[in-house]
Parts: structure tokens; C-alpha cells; sequence
């Protein structure tokens, strides 16, 4: 496993949570809870976070005990980037007329405290980004922005051009089947040797021979004949976006929210099959939010047939008082809730 995998995480007024500490986190993560509780902002905080820290890593000068002299402006502007993927997936009806208009903001995110590993520390405090890193004996901090200036930074032509959407390149978080994220991330497996696994599945799962860009179109060819991917159903293509996710990432963390989305129940138990075998071999973190019981259910039986025990269902759920409330169960505790059939739930 690497060092950079969420092991714990802090959350503090970032949406609807005021103060969250979650930890025992495994390499596959599932989240269960009823809907509206959480499970896509606790995506999102990890998503941040985590991304947030690896580009602060990435940088050459990087030291693991001291920090780096890292180009403070272009860290800070890929920070950004990553708040503008955050509200691109939120508002997926509204966003591209919004980017079209040039009326995009980012002030409407209110101030938060998230920390991972008790390494790297990202507060928002009224329009200023703070981001800092632990270093031998402090935290060091490495720079304050203000998010509503994004436009002003040299680093906003690389991703804005007229009538477009922003180019962001970050494809770990998904809550939707996006077209051109396929696309790029296709041609990126015929270079990586893993196009004719991604064949093999789709075979094997649905009778498909092969996927291919054709005239700037994604393709599908079955029974010999190839036919545009919008000619299937949501299921179909949900499930090639997860699959080219898993196999055009290595050593980095990637969110599924909503994971079964369109997918037949008769498929679930060989995603996860899939998720725990690719997952090992690329060295991917995994979290996943489900609201169905047959998920969960398929996420514990495939476990058990894999023997394996890097797992953690973390649930989501209200106390009296209203507040949200976190219950990370581990491999162990997941699979006798399960046996007992007592309520761990997703709805």
C-alpha cells in the first residue's frame, strides 16, 4: 500500500458535516447510508483532500520530512481545478451554461477544515484557501489564495477555452458516464497493454467484442457490427466508465459514487470481482456509495469468495439530536453484521 492511501480523515463544517473523524480505512471502501445523508460530500472531502496532497507530493522538489519549494502558484491553481471538478460534477445540468456565460464561481463553497493522515491540512476560511503540510516537528504552510480570484491566476488559459468545458484531466472521481473522460482514457490503455483486458471483460459480461474510438465516437462492436455506445443502455456504459477508471490509474485513489447506478443486479457480483482484483494489482484505493441492499450484499459475498480482507463498510446515519454519524465496520465486523442480517443498510 502506499503512503499517500487515506488511512483517516478529519472533516470540519464541509457541507453537512460540522465535525467528523473517520479512520480505519481499507483499500476498498464502501459507503452506505440513506439518501441526502452525506455520501457523495464525504466522497468529496476525501476527493479533495487526497488529490490535493498528491499534486503538493508531485512536485520534484518534494522531501516526504520537509516539504518542497514548490511553484506556489500552480499548486494552488490545481487546487482549484479540483473545487471546479467537485461542483462540475454537482451541477451536471447547469454547469456548461454557467462556464458558457462566464458566470462560474467558486464563492459559493463555504468555509471547511479537512485533514488526512494528520499530513496535509486544506482550510477555507472566508474565500481564503489554506493549504499547509506536516512536516518533522510543524505544519508548514504554503501559501494563501482566494478562491473567487481563480480567473486572475496564469494558470486558468491551460484549462478555459470559449464554448467549451473546463479541461481538468482528473478522472478518479465519477458520479456520471462521461463521454470524453472515456475517450482519452481509451486511448491511454492501448498504450498501457490493458485495452485487451478491458475487451476481455466486456466480452465475457456483454457479448461485446471491442470498444474503440471510430470518427471521434465511442464504439462498440457486437456480432460483428459496430455501433455507437449512445445506442446502449446506462448500464452498459457505466460500467466501461468504471472499468476504464480502474485500468488507467495505478497507485492512486479513485470515487464511485453511486457505483451500481443503471447496472443489472446479475452484474454486481462480477464489478466487484473486478474492483478487488484490479484494485490489488494497480495499488488503487477505492471508494464506492451505494443506497442498495443487493450492493451490499454482492459486496460482502465477493469478498468472502476472494478472501479478501482490505475492505471497510463505513455507514452513514442521524443520531436523536440530528447530527451525522459514522460507523466504520472492518472486514470482520462487515461480514457478521451481514451473517446476523442485522441493520447494516443503505436506505
Amino acid at each position: 500500500m502506499i503512503d499517500n492511501f487515506l488511512k483517516t480523515i478529519e472533516i470540519k463544517q464541509y457541507k453537512c458535516f460540522k465535525d467528523l473523524e473517520v479512520d480505519n480505512l481499507k483499500r476498498v471502501n464502501l459507503i452506505g447510508g440513506k439518501n441526502n445523508i452525506g455520501k457523495t460530500a464525504f466522497l468529496e472531502a476525501c476527493y479533495l483532500l487526497s488529490n490535493s496532497f498528491n499534486i503538493f507530493k508531485s512536485d520534484p522538489n518534494y522531501k516526504s520530512n520537509t516539504g518542497s519549494q514548490l511553484n506556489r502558484d500552480w499548486f494552488h491553481f490545481e487546487i482549484i481545478k479540483l473545487l471546479i471538478s467537485i461542483k462540475q460534477n454537482r451541477d451536471t445540468t447547469n454547469f456548461l451554461l454557467e462556464w458558457l456565460l462566464e458566470e462560474f464561481e467558486l464563492n459559493d463553497i463555504v468555509s471547511f477544515q479537512i485533514m488526512i493522515n494528520t499530513k496535509f491540512r486544506l482550510t477555507l476560511d472566508n474565500d481564503v484557501l489554506i493549504p499547509e503540510h506536516f512536516g518533522t516537528q510543524a505544519w508548514g504552510n504554503w501559501g494563501i489564495f482566494n478562491i473567487s480570484k481563480f480567473r486572475d491566476s496564469s494558470y486558468y488559459n491551460k484549462i478555459y477555452k470559449k464554448n467549451h468545458k473546463p479541461q481538468l484531466d482528473n478522472y478518479t472521481f465519477s458520479s456520471i458516464c462521461n463521454i470524453e473522460n472515456i475517450k482519452d482514457m481509451i486511448d491511454e490503455l492501448k498504450l498501457n497493454e490493458k485495452y485487451n483486458l478491458l475487451n476481455q471483460y466486456l466480452q465475457e459480461i456483454f457479448q461485446v467484442e471491442q470498444v474503440d474510438i471510430i470518427k471521434n465516437k465511442i464504439m462498440l462492436k457486437q456480432y460483428g457490427t459496430f455501433k455507437s455506445l449512445n445506442e446502449f443502455g446506462d448500464g452498459i456504459k457505466h460500467f466501461i466508465n468504471i472499468l476504464v477508471i480502474m485500468f488507467s490509474h495505478k497507485n492512486t485513489t479513485i470515487y464511485l459514487d453511486e457505483i451500481e447506478n443503471g447496472i443489472h443486479f446479475e452484474n454486481i457480483d462480477k464489478l466487484w470481482e473486478i474492483i478487488f482484483k484490479v484494485s490489488k494489482e494497480q495499488n488503487i484505493q477505492v471508494f464506492a456509495t451505494t443506497h442498495s441492499r443487493e450492493c451490499i450484499n454482492s459486496y460482502s459475498k465477493i469478498s468472502e469468495q476472494l478472501q479478501e480482507n482490505n475492505i471497510s463498510f463505513i455507514n452513514l446515519s442521524k443520531n436523536e439530536k440530528n447530527e451525522i454519524v459514522v460507523v466504520v465496520l472492518d472486514n470482520d465486523m462487515f461480514h457478521s453484521e451481514i451473517e446476523q442480517n442485522h441493520e447494516v443498510r443503505a436506505w
